[in-house]
């Protein structure tokens, strides 16, 4: 194949673009700003789920706590009762000591109670602390999210102008090359990685490999228009006065 030296240069210039372009979108696949956010946001949800999973537990003490009181205030109520009846009199020696018994385990169950309730209370403060604990977390969240994901955004608009910068550049350079060569330079950067290389010396730039004597020998003596291919990795090698 044969290709005027400068167009053969301009591969060159197009194999570098390709290798911007690679770049740019490994750097759009594990963009540093969106690992940032990617753990906000991750932090968020526990902080959420934590704070759904307090909520609950205060929604459950609540009801333990409205049962506490309400058998507390029946024990009271009936203790009460028992009390006046016991002081109006007129009961036997049978009913008074019956009396005075459930009065003394109305109070030992009162005195259970109110311990049970007082502990309840303790926990149902503790957990409430942790909803608005949580809640101050998730709000802290939020706005670091809010600063994360706009600086994401700024540099994802960057990579953008980047890449469109880039991509017309190559348009530019690949404008008007032979589609044969254009051809060539595909299936060389598809299997090699990259489609064409500076010839340095003696050594293929893209592979990094010192050919023998003899092919660079004739890689010097080729017209000025052939188009060559390194032997060892196969990319287009093209001669500068270096080579």
């Amino acid at each position: 194949m044969k290709a005027d030296p400068t167009v053969q240069r301009r591969l060159v210039d197009i194999a570098e673009l390709d290798l911007r372009l690679g770049s740019l979108a490994h750097r759009r696949r594990s963009l540093p700003e969106q690992g940032v956010l990617d753990t906000l946001e991750a932090e968020r949800r526990a902080a959420v789920e934590s704070a759904a999973r307090a909520r609950i537990h205060v929604e459950d003490l609540d009801r333990a706590i409205a049962k506490l009181s309400s058998d507390l205030d029946a024990v009271r109520r009936r203790r009460a009762n028992d009390a006046d009846l016991l002081a109006a009199g007129g009961l036997s020696d049978r009913q008074s000591t019956e009396l005075e018994y459930e009065l003394g385990s109305l109070h030992r169950r009162e005195e259970n109670l109110v311990a049970e309730l007082s502990e309840l209370t303790e926990r149902h403060e503790a957990v409430v602390a942790d909803v608005r604990h949580s809640g101050a977390i998730i709000t802290d969240l939020d706005a670091r999210l809010g600063m994360a994901t706009t600086v994401r955004d700024t540099a994802l608009a960057e990579l953008e102008d980047s890449v469109t910068a880039t991509t017309a550049e190559r348009a530019r350079q690949a404008e008007d090359l032979p589609p044969d060569l254009l051809d060539l330079y595909s299936r060389s950067g598809a299997e090699a990685g990259v489609g064409a290389a500076i010839l340095n010396g003696g050594r293929c730039s893209a592979c990094a490999m010192d050919l023998d004597r003899t092919t660079v020998s004739a890689f010097r003596t080729a017209p000025a228009d052939e188009v060559l291919t390194c032997p060892e990795c196969g990319v287009i090698v093209v001669r500068t006065d270096n080579s």
